[in-house]
């Protein structure tokens, strides 16, 4: 028991370092995303972080197939939808009116015009803000959860493991045909589909029924991949993000390489209080990245590669500590 303990607790480390990869991510995206910076020392670096963290949502959906597709716990769908509906629903609509608030009172701030218009286009789109995109796409992973389940406990390990292939494979190709036409990402109660392929993998991963060779090196070359893969494709013209897709050719690799290294990986701290403030850290820290670009602290001048990280840090600690309080209040709590 104290082995199989040990085992669930490294999921902890695995949710708040995802949960600092995507402050990374977004820290570093403030840089790359700026034209005049492409090729620069600054944006050289933050190209790397930003790839270097591109592993963090899908070892999010991992981290909740290992949970959740365990065949040895019963699961009462009843039970389960109820509990996914308390903890979805408040934060979904919460944090998109808030956001979609936030996003208009920064546009008064910069240019001195109100405008609620776009609130509902934006809602239908799935994406109030560009990071709530991952609570509407939860929505549909819940939904079908325990189907999946219980094919999940009918399945052979072989049968699962070509699963992850297929889905991971057809996603793939997906992001490919999105790119050459430009297509959009469709309706977002079908944006789960292809992250299927992640929840199965977590589970086999964390029970030891898949595994990928020589996890670090995979995980290395994967984002040295896809680093290249950005400075070859933009230009100063614009940036071409295809290799920062969660189902390129190189960040699936990558990411099952880093869940695989998290959870086999004896020596990294768990963190259990952390952990649960993951969530909230995942949803408030926008607000404070905002703030910093317009204080000017997230700019592609030279030293901008030490700014990354240090803002990145920053960001996450107080994000932390903001959902801390509000997991201690009973009228906050279910907002984190």
């Amino acid at each position: 028991m104290p082995q199989d303990t040990d085992r669930y607790d490294r999921l902890d480390a695995a949710r708040w370092l995802a949960a600092l990869a995507v402050v990374l991510l977004h820290s570093a995206a403030l840089i790359v995303s700026e034209p005049a910076a492409y090729g620069q020392g600054a944006w050289l670096a933050a190209n790397l972080y930003d790839s270097a963290a591109r592993w963090c949502v899908p070892v999010f959906v991992m981290v909740s197939g290992a949970l959740l597709l365990d065949p040895a716990k019963p699961l009462d769908p009843r039970r389960f939808y109820a509990r996914r509906v308390a903890r979805i629903c408040a934060p979904l609509v919460f944090w998109s009116l808030f956001y979609l608030g936030w996003r208009t009172a920064l546009d008064w701030w910069d240019d001195g015009v109100i405008d609620i218009s776009f609130w509902p286009r934006k809602v239908a789109q799935g994406e109030p803000y560009y990071h709530l995109w991952y609570l509407y796409m939860i929505v549909g992973l819940y939904l079908f959860a325990p189907l999946v389940r219980a094919l999940y406990a009918r399945s052979a390990p072989p049968a699962r493991a070509l699963w992850v292939v297929g889905i991971l494979g057809l996603a793939i190709l997906d992001a490919l045909y999105r790119q050459a036409l430009h297509a959009p990402a469709g309706f977002f109660l079908t944006w789960f589909l292809p992250y299927l392929g992640y929840f199965v993998a977590g589970r086999l991963i964390f029970d030891g029924e898949m595994r990928i060779p020589r996890p670090g090196l995979v995980l290395a070359l994967s984002v040295a991949a896809t680093a290249l893969g950005v400075h070859l494709l933009s230009s100063a013209r614009g940036l071409n993000t295809y290799f920062y897709d969660y189902f390129s050719v190189t960040v699936p690799f990558m990411s099952l390489a880093a869940f695989q290294c998290i959870v086999s990986s004896p020596r990294l701290p768990r963190l259990p209080a952390l952990a649960p403030l993951t969530f909230g850290v995942y949803l408030i820290h926008p607000l404070f990245l905002d703030v910093a670009k317009r204080a000017g602290a997230m700019q592609g001048k030279p030293g901008g590669a030490w700014t990354v990280p240090l803002v990145a840090a920053a960001v996450f600690a107080l994000s932390a500590l903001i959902s801390w309080l509000l997991r201690r209040h009973p009228a906050t709590r279910r907002l984190v």
